[in-house]
């Protein structure tokens, strides 16, 4: 089977009052820079992206104050 042409990725970070949810999973960037390496060994690169924040404010039920942070690429086959 042919590589694709493009492909897509996402990489995601939660926040809850300002602590991460998921300790030691690094920044939102050092996540991101991990997954340009891993496709440029893969033969791509990156050719757009977007990042995307979320922030839910304390309401009701929702003690916490979260955020989420999100970033879609788009890698080009070289």
């Amino acid at each position: 089977m042919k590589p694709a042409q493009f492909i897509v990725a996402e990489v995601s970070k939660n926040w809850r009052d300002g602590v991460e949810v998921t300790p030691g999973s690094g920044l939102l960037s050092e996540q991101f820079e991990r997954i340009i390496a891993v496709n440029r060994d893969r033969g791509y690169r990156l050719l757009q992206f977007q990042m995307h924040r979320l922030l839910l404010p304390r309401s009701g039920r929702r003690r916490s104050r979260e955020m989420n942070e999100t970033i879609v690429a788009v890698f080009e086959r070289i």
